[in-house]
């Protein structure tokens, strides 16, 4: 079993679901939906090769003062990845991220990591405005960010030649309360 307890401080508990440090074994767990084309169909990143995963997972494992990346534990389960990094220090801005494993969505673990996101950022980070991106396209990550208390600020349209294949990106932000 995994230590809930994160030696940085940066984990985060739900009901449902709980952040963790990662640790080098998760690689078959990570690629798993790192790999995934549905999964990463609206991503900036992605599908992964596995030295793709393995860079990743490696970066994961540095811990770095400025972010929290972290494991989406359902029990002992990884599902997913949760990221909130500071983006301005002076500003005490930041910005967040997640990815779930396709078989774990539909069941609000999505929203749960965003809140748990959010508290790290606000709470341990010390931020006072957090953004999030995504794709115009993804309805289910728009109402993710809109229940987690998000609010839209703007629209990026995206260059056509990018290999991202967005074609217009939706910005954005929540303010500490």
């Amino acid at each position: 079993m995994r230590n809930d307890q994160a030696a940085n401080g940066k984990s985060a508990a739900g009901p449902g679901i709980r952040l963790a440090n990662f640790q080098a074994q998760d690689l078959p767990a990570v690629h798993a939906f790192a790999a995934d084309p549905v999964v990463c169909q609206y991503s900036t990143w992605g599908p992964n090769q596995l030295a793709d995963t393995q860079e990743f997972l490696a970066d994961a494992l540095v811990e770095q003062p400025h972010r929290a990346l972290q494991a989406v534990m359902l029990g002992d389960v990884l599902i997913g990845s949760a990221s909130v990094w500071v983006t301005d220090r002076k500003a005490k801005a930041g910005e967040i991220g997640y990815t779930l494993n396709r078989g774990y969505w539909g069941n609000g673990y999505a929203t749960e990591t965003a809140g748990l996101l959010l508290r790290l950022g606000f709470e341990v980070l010390g931020l006072e405005r957090i953004s999030a991106t995504c794709d115009a396209r993804n309805a289910a990550s728009i109402r993710v960010l809109e229940k987690t208390g998000f609010k839209l600020k703007g629209r990026r349209v995206e260059d056509p030649e990018s290999s991202t294949g967005r074609a217009e990106t939706l910005l954005f932000n929540i303010g500490r309360a």
